[in-house]
């Protein structure tokens, strides 16, 4: 021993003496108690594994009186010998280029070399029980047992080949960029990259990413680049213009073999974007960046923290979402194109139809009206009969035709109203009048068609067309009731949250709602085959009452005979208000539908 310092908390010395530094060493490893912590660079597990060694001799001791030993080296080729035989007797762990050896016993002694000589002890060694000292150690020694993989991995991977698994974050824009440099220049076979945004795809073109991927592809034609990026308006306008620009550097050109380049690049809809720009090579590495600010003209800015892998499941799995993404493109764009010709087909049939109806129209009138005056001047009976099914017949085609053109207007959004202000009461009465024509012969003295309503109703609405919904609920009623039933329609003003409502509903006795229809009621063609009739005037009824801002549903009766068809309508706000100053509380029921 050379020299010494004494402080107040602790002693600090340095050995100098080989046998000194040995006989130290061996004399304090039969004091330990509990746990000997320490790193040892390359050199460092040879001189624990000598054979009859004195030291060697004390830390198998150490072992059989189970003290914890754990040391943290770098395990290569040359010293994995040595550090098979120290996992005899010690917890080993491997971290890339350890420096230096220290070590700290329970947490209260501190020795350390600056080097470390290959089965020989150190030729210098500092002790130390300064607390504070110790404690520092002893952190950073947890700190770097943390980081460090298991022996039994390193030893594996040295032995089969296999490249050490490394999953980093790296904080640094700088060396992001330049990991994202390095490894695309390594590619052999495929280069994946996933753009966060537009403007992430611009910003790699000033950092050189673009430039270099392109040359990357000129170079090798063998390797596959694949990338998805959002679309901007900037990238429309390359498209459309099919100048050079920033897809161009990529797309363009031929390979130095004069082969074209095999590079695809699809773009994502903003449903499909992520917050993380992917670039995947060879399926072998990813670097994986997150975006922190997209408002940014520069990479360094723009980016936040980024992960670096080369484990397998890593990046097999980003390669997956790339592949899922991938196809979602390419599904994405085979339903668009399958779309625009839907539309356009939609388009020609609502054509077709439109001009079908309006020429039918021009022949049935005529039909209509000279049947009409055959039937007034024939008196022979069974020619009336005929031309009476002439005239049924040619009504309902001309109601055929107004309901498809009805459609038409529904689903082109050019169904109009022209409002004005009537007696709903008396209008109802009206259609009921005419509903009972629709009444089989044999049935008219059964069925009882009847309005129950305590006052006269006004509205502003489009007579006409509540006309239709109304004949609409009343014929289908008409079809359902046998002769015995009963239609019975009601008409009458409640109130809910403070606004007043006109309710009509429309209630038989017939066979009722079928399972089969309830769900889809009021849409188009929504029949049963046997029952006939196209199923129109339901969806047709519903768009009307809905373009009135009201609403229409139907139910079955409680006790298990026909059903009830409804609709609501809100009155105007000078009705409202109108209601409100003269309306009686005996009027007046809380709308509970």
């Amino acid at each position: 021993m050379s020299g010494s310092e004494t402080y107040t908390e602790g002693r600090t010395e340095v050995l100098y003496d080989p046998n000194e530094i040995v006989r130290r060493v061996v004399e304090r490893c039969y004091t330990v108690k509990y746990t000997m912590n320490g790193c040892i660079d390359v050199n460092g597990p040879s001189m624990f594994v000598i054979p009859n060694h004195p030291i060697t001799k004390a830390y198998v001791d150490m072992k059989n009186r189970g003290v914890r030993i754990r040391w943290i080296s770098e395990i290569t080729r040359d010293n994995l010998a040595y550090c098979k035989e120290l996992m005899k007797i010690a917890e080993i762990r491997h971290l890339d280029g350890v420096k230096g050896n220290f070590g700290v016993v329970d947490g209260s002694e501190y020795a350390a070399s600056a080097t470390g000589i290959e089965s020989a002890p150190p030729p210098q060694l500092i002790i130390s029980t300064v607390k504070s000292f110790v404690e520092q150690q002893q952190y950073f020694f947890d700190m770097l047992w943390n980081k460090a993989i298991p022996a039994e991995q390193k030893i594996r991977e040295i032995e089969e080949g296999i490249e050490p698994e490394v999953i980093e974050t790296v904080r640094d824009p700088v060396e992001i960029q330049k990991i994202g440099q390095d490894i695309v220049e390594s590619a052999k076979k495929e280069i994946l990259i996933i753009f966060s945004t537009a403007r992430a795809f611009y910003r790699q073109d000033k950092a050189g990413i673009v430039n270099l991927l392109n040359q990357t592809a000129a170079q090798n034609p063998s390797i596959k680049i694949r990338i998805l990026t959002p679309i901007n308006d900037l990238i429309k306008e390359e498209e459309e213009e099919e100048e050079e620009g920033t897809i161009q550097k990529i797309l363009g050109g031929k390979t130095q073999q004069g082969q074209e380049k095999n590079v695809d690049i699809r773009h994502i809809e903003p449903s499909m974007q992520t917050r993380v720009t992917i670039l995947l090579i060879d399926r072998r590495y990813s670097l994986i960046v997150e975006l922190k600010d997209d408002s940014k003209d520069n990479s360094n800015e723009a980016i936040g923290l980024a992960t670096y892998s080369n484990s397998k499941p890593t990046v097999l799995s980003y390669a997956s979402i790339f592949e899922s993404l991938w196809m979602q493109t390419e599904l994405y764009q085979q339903i668009k194109e399958a779309n625009e010709h839907l539309k356009i087909h939609d388009k020609m049939q609502k054509e077709f139809i439109n001009i079908a109806a309006h020429e039918l129209r021009g022949p049935i009138q005529p039909i209509l009206g000279l049947t009409e005056v055959l039937r007034n001047k024939t008196t022979d009976k069974e020619q009336q009969e005929l031309q009476d099914a002439v005239y049924r017949s040619a009504r309902k085609l001309k109601q055929l035709t107004e309901d498809v053109l009805d459609v038409t207007r529904i689903e082109s959004q050019t169904l109009q109203l022209h409002k004005e202000r009537f007696n709903l009461s008396e209008m109802i009465l009206n259609v009921i009048s005419d509903s009972k024509n629709q009444v089989k012969e044999e049935y008219k003295d059964t069925i009882k068609l009847e309005l129950v309503s305590n006052e006269d109703i006004f509205i502003d609405a489009d007579r006409s067309r509540l006309n239709q919904v109304i004949s609409n609920l009343l014929d289908n009623a008409i079809k359902f009731t046998d002769k015995q039933g009963a239609i019975v329609t009601t008409v009458e003003k409640k109130k809910k949250d403070g606004g007043y409502n006109v309710i009509v509903s429309v209630r038989d006795t017939g066979v009722g709602i079928s399972q089969e229809i309830l769900p889809r009621l009021f849409t188009k063609f929504a029949t049963k085959s046997e029952t006939g009739g196209t199923g129109l005037g339901l969806f047709i009824s519903k768009s009307i009452v809905e373009a009135h801002g009201g609403r229409i549903w139907a139910e079955k009766n409680s006790d298990g005979r026909g059903s009830t068809f409804t609709f609501s309508l809100p009155l105007s706000n000078e009705q409202q208000q109108q209601e409100q100053q003269s309306s009686s509380p005996l009027l007046l029921q809380d709308l509970t539908t």
